[in-house]
């Protein structure tokens, strides 16, 4: 539901995304490209209900339902934010970004599930966490949702653990995978967060966005 517009701005934001607006895409045909147990690359033709057009369009969306993304602002005491040294494969280099993992519906509800994955890959233990928002990492390709989580109070527990990814004996640590190669964190001032984003030392986008959110939750 949309409630009363309120400002010039409020009338435009409906005016693009109020109910009334019409989809100008409809698929026609759904081929699926590839797909694991989280994701499915869809490659669809779609029509143009305008022109009556066909075109190929790519479409990555949950392969569980419901499946989602998400990422943690984890502060400490003092109110400095952790940051983590991520190996990203894709990019060939080290990405400083925020902790960030994946639930599926066999997982426990959301906050228990994120204090765990937050202290099995940062060790961290937070005193208290809640939801900020949810954001879309690339709405013109990707169908997942990504929830934004707030962990305050949080202190080095214990030291990370890699998740185990296959079936090993009593004991074997699982081999790490490629997205699980963490170098360690820091602890950064809020003030300093726009310098580091202004030198490109943080460039990872759901991590920008997720700090774009808790900036704004502090007005």
């Amino acid at each position: 539901m949309y409630s009363m517009p309120k400002s010039w701005t409020d009338r435009q934001i409906q005016r693009l995304l109020g109910p009334d607006v019409a989809h100008p895409l409809s698929t026609t045909q759904r081929h699926v490209a590839w797909e694991n147990d989280q994701l499915r690359v869809e490659c669809n033709l779609v029509r143009n209900t305008t022109t009556l057009e066909d075109q190929f369009a790519v479409r990555i969306t949950p392969a569980a339902d419901p499946y989602y993304g998400a990422v943690v602002v984890p502060l400490a005491p003092d109110g400095r934010v952790y940051l983590i040294g991520h190996y990203r494969y894709a990019i060939g280099r080290w990405s400083i970004e925020l902790p960030r993992f994946d639930f599926d519906s066999s997982e426990a509800g959301w906050k228990e599930a994120a204090e765990v994955d937050l202290r099995r890959m940062t060790g961290l233990a937070t005193a208290r966490m809640r939801l900020l928002g949810a954001i879309q990492i690339d709405p013109a390709l990707m169908a997942t949702s990504t929830v934004v989580i707030l962990a305050e109070g949080c202190v080095v527990a214990q030291p990370p653990k890699q998740r185990k990814t296959s079936r090993k004996s009593p004991g074997e640590e699982a081999p790490q995978q490629p997205n699980e190669l963490i170098a360690g964190s820091v602890l950064v001032p809020l003030a300093e967060l726009s310098e580091l984003i202004e030198r490109g030392d943080i460039v990872c986008g759901v991590s920008l966005s997720a700090l774009s959110l808790y900036r704004a939750s502090l007005r």
